[in-house]
C-alpha cells in the first residue's frame, strides 16, 4: 500500500477517466443521494477528507454548504480548485494540502457537521487511527460518511465481469485487490469490520448502503454508455442502495455514522 502523493498526482488523468465513466457517475450520484437522506437543507460545515479533485465537495457546495477540502496531492488540489471555479462554487470551498493525520492539529476543536471520507480507507494502513483523526473534527451529533471497496464484491466481480472462476475462488477471503485506476493494490473491507473502529472513534452507525450494487457485474461495459440503459441502471442502483440483501454485495459500501453526544 502507498501513502505517496506522487501516486495520486500522476494518476489524476486515469482518475478523471473513471469519474466520467458510467460507473463513476453512478458512484457519485448514489453516494450523494445516500448522504442526503440524513441531512436537512440548512447550511452545514462539511469536511471532505481525501477530497481529491473535488467532485464530492462541489456537489455539496452547490447546495449552499461550506466545504473544507483536504488532500495531500498538489495535482488533485489544483484540479479541485479549477473544477470548483468552473462550477461557480469556489467561494464556498476552502482547500488544505495535508495528510489526514494532520486533522487534529489543523482543527483542534470539533468544527464540522458532516465529514466525507470516501475512498480513503483503501489506501491507509491503520483504519482505526484514520477514523479517530477524522472524527476528532466532527461535532457531537454530526455525521460521517465512509465509503470503501467491499471485499465481498471481489469474487463476484471476478466471475461475473472477468468470467474467471479461478480468480473468483482465490478472492473469497481477499483483503486486497488491484486498482487499475491507480495501478496499485488496495485494501478492501467489509462494512461490519468498521463498526468497532467507528465506535472507538466515538461514533455510532446509523445506516449502511451499497454503491454500484449491480453495475460492476454487467460484463458489457459498452451498453452502460447508452443513455437509456444508463438512466434505467442508475434508477435501479438508487433503489437497491438501501435494500437488503442487495447492498451487501455492492462494489462499494457506504456507512453513515453519528458522533456520540456525551
Amino acid at each position: 500500500m502507498t501513502n505517496s502523493s506522487y501516486l495520486f498526482d500522476v494518476r489524476l488523468p486515469a482518475f478523471e477517466e473513471l469519474q466520467a465513466a458510467p460507473w463513476g457517475r453512478i458512484h457519485y450520484s448514489v453516494s450523494f443521494a445516500n448522504v442526503q437522506r440524513h441531512i436537512d437543507q440548512r447550511p452545514l460545515r462539511v469536511l471532505d477528507v481525501g477530497g481529491g479533485n473535488g467532485l464530492d465537495a462541489i456537489a455539496f457546495a452547490a447546495q449552499g454548504h461550506s466545504i473544507t477540502l483536504l488532500d495531500f496531492s498538489a495535482e488533485m488540489l489544483t484540479a479541485a480548485r479549477h473544477n470548483a471555479e468552473a462550477s461557480g462554487v469556489a467561494q464556498r470551498i476552502t482547500f488544505y494540502q495535508a495528510d489526514l493525520a494532520a486533522i487534529p492539529t489543523l482543527f483542534p476543536d470539533a468544527a464540522f457537521d458532516v465529514i466525507l471520507c470516501h475512498n480513503v480507507l483503501q489506501f491507509v494502513e491503520n483504519v482505526g487511527a484514520t477514523l479517530k483523526a477524522a472524527c476528532h473534527a466532527l461535532l457531537p451529533g454530526g455525521l460521517i460518511s465512509l465509503m470503501g471497496t467491499n471485499r465481498y464484491s471481489e469474487a463476484y466481480r471476478q466471475i461475473l465481469q472477468q468470467l474467471d472462476p479461478v480468480a473468483a475462488y482465490g478472492s473469497l477471503d481477499a483483503t486486497s485487490a488491484y486498482s487499475p485506476t491507480f495501478d496499485v493494490p488496495i485494501r478492501i473491507h467489509a462494512a461490519e469490520e468498521l463498526h468497532r473502529p467507528l465506535h472507538e472513534a466515538g461514533c455510532s452507525v446509523v445506516s449502511e448502503y451499497g454503491v454500484r450494487c449491480v453495475c460492476d457485474y454487467v460484463p458489457n461495459n459498452d451498453i452502460k454508455r447508452d443513455p437509456t440503459f444508463f438512466s434505467q441502471l442508475e434508477r435501479l442502483e438508487l433503489a437497491m442502495s438501501d435494500r437488503y440483501p442487495y447492498y451487501l454485495l455492492a462494489r462499494l459500501f457506504q456507512i453513515i455514522a453519528r458522533k456520540d453526544v456525551m
